[in-house]
Formats: C-alpha cells, sequence, structure tokens
C-alpha cells in the first residue's frame, strides 16, 4: 500500500493561523451561539464563531438518517417562538427563503376508544373539541386561555428576550398589575396542581398536562407553574420550518458571512485563555489561538467552567455554582420510520390524524405521570409520547417519490437499566407495538427502513446536551429565572471579565427560544461600547416600562 506523508509546507494545504486577533469568539454555532454572532457581525465587530461538529446547527438538524433522499429533524421539530423571536424579524431572514408554516390542527390526543381532541390554533375550534369530552372544561378553557395568551404576550415572552431581575425585585414589580399578580399565583404551583384546578375531565387533564411537561418539566415540582400558560399556548401555535430545521441555522450563518463574520466548522475549542481575571481569547484542539475582547460560550456552565476555563482559574463561587449545575430528570426516545404510505390513525375524526403532533397511548392523567415515573426511576420508556408525520406538513423532507416520514418519541432516561447499547432493540420494538394500537397500516411490509435515537445517542451528537438534556439543564426553581444557570450570570456577563454565556443553560432555557443569544449580544454590544444597528421591539420596551 502506498502511504502519502501531506507537510504543512504543501500549497495545497496552507497552514492553519496560528494565531488570530478579532473583537468576539463565540464558542458553539447551535442557535443562539449562531444569533449573538450575527447582531454582533453585523455591529460591525470582527466575528469567530468555533463549532466542534462537522456543520453549524447544534439542535437545528436536519440529516438523511433513515433511507438517501429522507430526511427527518433529528433534534429540534416544534419552533414554538417564531412569533416572537427578535432574530427572525430583525435579519429579514425570508430572505434566505427561511419560512414557516402554523398548521390550525396542531395537537391531537388519540384514545383507544377511537374518540379524539384537538389543540387548534383557533381559540373556537379548540373549544368545540373540549366540548366533546366536557362542556363546563370547554367554558373553562374559553375564559383560561385568553388569560394565558395575555401572560404570555405582555410578560412572558417580552421577559424571554431581557435579563432577569432579581426575584425579589421582580416579585414587587409584578405586584404593580392584575395581571401580574395571577401569574405569580399561579407561578407558586406545580404543573399538575395548575392543570387540577383548571380542568375536570380526565382526557382533557391528560392532553393538558401532557403538553405542559413533555419537553422535561416535571409536574410536581413547584415554583415554575407559570410555564404551564406558555406551553399550552405555544402548543396551540407551533411551527415547521421547512426545508428542515437546519435552513434555520443555515440562514443565521449566511448573515454572520455576510457581514464579514467567520465559521470554522470542526475546531473543537479546548481551552478558555485567561490572564488576571479576564478571558482572553480561546485555544483550539490543534493548537490554534483566537484572542478576543470577548468570549461568549453557548456551552452549559459545568464544560464552560470547569472544563474549558478550568477549576483553579475561576472564582471560587462561580466553580462552585458549575459544580452544582443539574442536568434534565429525562430525555427522549425517538423512533423515526421511513414508510410506503404516512400513518394511517384509527380514530373516527380524521382531522385527529391531520394534526401537526398526534398523543398516543395517554388516555388520563395518571398514564401521564406514570410515563413521568417510568423516566425518573430508569425504567425501559413507556409506549405513550407524541408522534409527528413529518413529510405531510413538509413536502421537501421526502425527495424519493412515494416515501413518507415520521416520527414516535417519548420520555426516556439516559441512565436506562441495562444499558441503551443493550436496550434499544427492545424499547423499538416497544414503540412500535405502542404506535401500532393507534394507526393500522405500520405493517412490516409499510415499513421501508427504521432506525432510532436514544438518550445517549443525543449526547454523542452533541456533547453539550450531557446525559441527553435537551435543554442544557434542568428546568426547575433553583435553575431558573435569574438562577439559571446560577445569580452570577444569568444576564449573559460572568464574574470573568469578558467572558459571557449564550447558550441553553442561560437565562431563559433551551427549546429553540432565541433569547440567551439575543441577551448576550446586546450585553457585548454595552459593554464594547458598540451601538446596537437593532432596536428593541415595542412588545419588549412595555414589558420594561410595566414590570422592570
Amino acid at each position: 500500500m502506498r502511504s502519502f506523508n501531506i507537510s504543512m509546507e504543501n500549497p495545497l494545504v496552507p497552514p492553519p493561523e496560528p494565531e488570530v486577533t478579532v473583537d468576539v469568539v463565540v464558542i458553539g454555532g447551535g442557535p443562539n451561539g449562531l444569533i449573538a454572532a450575527a447582531y454582533l457581525a453585523r455591529a460591525g465587530l470582527k466575528v469567530v464563531l468555533l463549532e466542534r461538529r462537522q456543520e453549524m446547527g447544534g439542535g437545528l438538524a436536519t440529516e438523511e438518517i433513515l433511507y438517501p433522499g429522507v430526511y427527518a429533524n433529528t433534534h429540534a421539530v416544534y419552533h414554538m417562538m417564531v412569533d416572537y423571536m427578535p432574530a427572525i424579524r430583525d435579519f429579514d431572514l425570508s430572505r434566505h427563503a427561511l419560512t414557516f408554516i402554523k398548521p390550525n390542527l396542531q395537537t391531537a390526543i388519540h384514545f383507544s376508544d377511537g374518540g379524539s381532541m384537538i389543540l387548534c390554533q383557533n381559540l373556537q375550534d379548540t373549544a368545540d373539541q373540549i366540548a366533546k369530552y366536557s362542556g363546563p372544561d370547554a367554558k373553562t378553557f374559553t375564559h383560561k386561555i385568553r388569560l394565558y395568551r395575555r401572560f404570555v404576550d405582555e410578560i412572558l415572552a417580552p421577559a424571554t428576550y431581557y435579563p432577569p431581575a432579581p426575584p425579589v425585585e421582580f416579585a414587587v414589580n409584578l405586584g404593580r398589575t392584575e395581571l401580574g399578580r395571577e401569574l405569580m399565583e399561579i407561578s407558586e404551583l406545580s404543573p399538575r396542581e395548575v392543570i387540577e384546578k383548571t380542568f375536570g375531565n380526565e382526557k382533557v387533564r391528560a392532553l393538558m398536562l401532557y403538553v405542559s411537561c413533555m419537553w422535561g418539566l416535571d409536574p410536581d415540582v413547584t415554583g415554575l407553574g407559570f410555564m404551564v400558560p406558555l406551553l399550552i399556548w405555544r402548543n396551540m401555535n407551533k411551527c415547521l420550518c421547512v426545508g428542515g430545521s437546519h435552513k434555520f441555522a443555515s440562514a443565521l450563518g449566511k448573515e454572520i458571512l455576510g457581514s464579514g463574520g467567520r465559521i470554522f466548522e470542526i475546531s473543537e475549542v479546548t481551552n478558555i485563555l485567561t490572564e488576571n481575571g479576564r478571558a482572553r481569547g480561546v485555544e483550539t484542539y490543534d493548537g490554534r489561538r483566537f484572542l478576543a475582547k470577548a468570549v461568549l460560550s453557548s456551552l452549559p456552565p459545568q464544560k464552560t467552567f470547569l472544563d474549558l476555563v478550568g477549576k483553579d482559574s475561576c472564582p471560587r463561587e462561580l466553580a462552585k455554582a458549575a459544580e452544582g449545575w443539574k442536568w434534565d430528570k429525562w430525555s427522549l426516545f425517538t423512533l423515526h420510520l421511513a414508510l410506503k404510505e404516512p400513518p394511517r390513525y384509527r380514530a373516527a375524526d380524521r382531522n385527529a390524524g391531520a394534526a401537526f403532533m398526534s398523543l398516543l397511548g395517554l388516555e388520563s392523567q395518571n398514564d401521564v405521570m406514570a410515563v413521568v415515573d417510568a423516566a425518573l426511576e430508569k425504567r425501559l420508556p413507556i409506549a405513550a409520547g407524541h408522534a409527528t408525520t413529518e413529510s405531510a406538513h413538509d413536502k421537501t423532507l421526502s425527495r424519493v417519490h412515494g416515501l413518507s416520514t415520521a416520527f414516535f418519541q417519548v420520555m426516556a432516561p439516559y441512565d436506562i437499566e441495562g444499558g441503551w447499547e443493550k436496550r434499544k432493540g427492545e424499547a423499538e420494538r416497544a414503540l412500535l407495538d405502542g404506535w401500532r394500537r393507534y394507526a393500522d397500516n405500520l405493517t412490516d411490509e409499510n415499513i421501508v427502513m427504521k432506525t432510532s435515537e436514544s438518550p445517549l445517542d443525543i449526547e454523542r451528537r452533541n456533547p453539550a446536551m450531557v446525559n441527553g438534556s435537551i435543554k442544557h439543564g434542568d428546568y426547575s426553581s433553583l435553575q431558573m429565572g435569574f438562577f439559571r444557570p446560577n445569580d452570577l450570570c444569568s444576564q449573559s456577563g460572568t464574574p470573568i471579565e469578558g467572558l459571557y454565556l449564550c447558550g441553553a443553560s442561560m437565562y431563559p432555557g433551551g427549546l429553540i427560544l432565541g433569547g440567551p443569544g439575543y441577551i448576550a449580544a446586546n450585553a457585548v454590544a454595552q459593554d464594547l461600547g458598540v451601538k446596537p444597528w437593532w432596536t428593541t421591539p415595542e412588545a419588549i420596551k412595555s414589558y420594561v416600562r410595566t414590570y422592570l
């Protein structure tokens, strides 16, 4: 066998720049890192974004994992904050053919007797669906959802894009208005308490509790009741990114490059350089150094402060806070299918089968709690969760005539009994059997190919999601608001001068909100004396005037 030795002097292989001086270095090319980099690059700063994977995007991932020409969104599918995210309008991302669709038929729950109920974008349609099972709950919903929408529009959504106030100060400010006082009252409760106090019918409770907790919100954790109105309202207004979620990342990447920024992929950062308590830049795995006035990390606190800065170089309080960071209580297990024909659901109401999301295996609130308990107890996941036929809503995901793509996703533990390497096939079979109870055409003949992704696979694809933590850390009262990731760093800046956080572990959290990246861009622009080219949305200005 002939061998080739390519030297660094080879003109076809130019050596990497050993040291580069810029204004800003962003660690991690996920949605928030991309947003922060795009804002700062257009502001005229010299920006470099470093991504360890072969391509940027992080959770904005669309991959050919099933069959040649058949694509699936392997992480972010449902985009819940499109109506509010400043970056989408500030950059006019439609210029890059970025398009979101929002179906009216949003979230359907299927029951074993052929019944169903659908959360729709249209409020009256949803009330009519609930009335099939409970007239009083339909009436309650009509009243509550208008209140929930005000919670979101006037407080929760604007707060997503503005640095948090200390809890006591924020509570005092919320008390200025009747709306704020009502939100405080609901915030003290657990998600399960909110649902039980609001709805009486078990099937209605199952629907509302699942959509409130499906992405890792513990039903029995108090102090986070405000998340219920947010998640119910947004589960009636979810969007799908046409062309796949990665197209969102691609559009942001074009903005960075178009403003003179640079993106380096396969460039894992191994060290944040500090000197006299200040961040001076970063070093990558191949020895390159990027010196900068500001370093933004989209990684969780343990990786940022303990691994990259180093425990000995961190202020004592900061290192202690990072060591105490708690990962998500559970993750997700997903079964993907490539099909000759899409799932055909047994529900008598055919609209349920056409919904954006279908909840399966959940007949009552107790069934939702059983799913959560299985995840918390590290057992094999129960085949009860949510399914989506992606290609039915986005034809571009299947470029093979006649093939459809669909997935079924359930809550699952990271440390499963026996380990995922041994039990992955068992989980696949359990999910497929559970799915078949609601869709009568998922036969072996119809399935062209199947694959699955466990919490371990999530971590392998994106190591920042430790233990498969899709939000980079648990949602609890001690890790939310002013305490996310801790009271030293929730406003993006850190005790290490020149080092900022901009990822999902920072306030307000994960799930493609865009808040951490937006807040970080504002903080860096202010500290570097750069006048923002963007203007603060009126909704945020109104929120600040009223509650801060």
